[in-house]
């Protein structure tokens, strides 16, 4: 029987989420790959060290928190690495977007895991505003001032190869299962509204550029609620969000469910689209690679313009051709169902793993 540790921060529900296909997927681990996998919570890089010290194991999956220091980050895993140089570590990187702060641990690790890849390995040679090709784009096409907001750091020279595809939200087990769940006509909502595009805008207290990007991404449904049925508003986290009751019956009740980029470029509310039979509607994703692949466009999502400037055209098209808009919402949910149903969370711990 092969050893495997997860080593991390239990703080959030992303981190939660980046677990939970361990757990659901614990008798294909040990059938296919003779795989036993146990869960140390461990919140910073110090106390991973300490648990890596503690317990054998041939595999470490590490789980650090955002907030870490990177360059004392960097010290600890040489440490890591140093005291088992022989023990394969994969490191699961905490940040939402295609960049992180943590490029500086790539020498340490086996492999480097990003819930969202670059298709091009060659772009994280670039440097960008703010870290990231979304943040640049927004910063040059709109003149955001990022005020020394940066998530990104220098690639160590031959080590881009480590940077590999990881598994993105959309494994959370919530998704599966709402995908698995019995579908009777009876509970199935009546899509009663056209377009659902409920935002967070961040902290009220301090309007970065995730405010104004996706204010800005609200406004641009504007144009359409003369004519279509929106439900579509920015909330301060803590104060205007609409309540999660509300959110999850509007979205189950929506033909389209528009979903701009986030922190990073997917968000909860792609996979929530998909399980609640809507038209995804979002800016595209072309330029990354992502598992399970839902972003295939044209064919299991709508592509928009960065700046929404054919947001109204598409919406527009999609509600008055519902043949269409029908075609990829199933094609997603094929897809969608299929990642499950063919393992592909062991499939690509099974790469990993060689």
């Amino acid at each position: 029987m092969i050893k495997a540790l997860i080593i991390g921060s239990n703080r959030d529900s992303i981190v939660k989420a980046q677990c939970e296909p361990f757990t659901y997927s614990r008798k294909q681990l040990v059938q296919q790959l003779n795989l036993k996998v146990q869960y140390f919570p461990a919140q910073t890089f110090t106390d991973i060290a300490q648990v890596c010290k503690q317990h054998e194991s041939e595999i470490v999956f590490l789980l650090p928190y955002w907030r870490e220091n990177p360059l004392e980050a960097e010290q600890i895993m040489k440490s890591i690495r140093e005291d088992h140089p022989h023990r394969k570590l994969i490191l699961i990187d905490p940040f939402a977007q295609a960049s992180t702060k943590y490029f500086n641990l790539l020498p340490y690790v086996d492999r480097f895991l990003k819930r969202q890849r670059y298709k091009n390995i060659e772009d994280y040679k670039q440097h960008y505003i703010g870290g990231s090709q979304f943040t640049d784009f927004v910063a040059r096409k709109w003149n955001y001032n990022f005020e020394g907001w940066y998530v990104g750091s220098d690639v160590p020279s031959g080590y881009e190869h480590r940077i590999q595809l990881g598994w993105s939200l959309g494994t959370a087990k919530r998704f599966k299962k709402a995908l698995f769940q019995p579908q009777f006509n009876w509970f199935k909502p009546k899509k009663t509204l056209d377009i659902f595009c409920r935002l967070s805008l961040g902290s009220d207290t301090k309007k970065e550029w995730y405010y104004e990007y996706r204010q800005a991404a609200v406004d641009a449904l504007l144009p359409l609620a003369s004519d279509y049925k929106i439900a579509a508003s920015g909330g301060f986290v803590g104060s205007s969000l609409v309540p999660q009751r509300q959110y999850l019956q509007e979205i189950k009740s929506s033909r389209i469910v528009f979903s701009p980029f986030g922190w990073g470029e997917s968000c909860w509310r792609d996979f929530e689209a998909i399980c609640y039979n809507c038209l995804l509607v979002k800016p595209s994703m072309a330029h990354l690679d992502i598992h399970p692949n839902l972003f295939i466009e044209g064919e299991t999502y709508v592509p928009v313009a960065w700046d929404f400037s054919d947001l109204t055209e598409k919406c527009q098209y999609y509600l008055d051709n519902p043949q269409e808009a029908n075609r990829i919402i199933k094609n997603a949910r094929q897809a969608y169902e299929n990642y499950f149903k063919n393992h592909e969370f062991v499939n690509l711990i099974q790469q990993l793993m060689v």
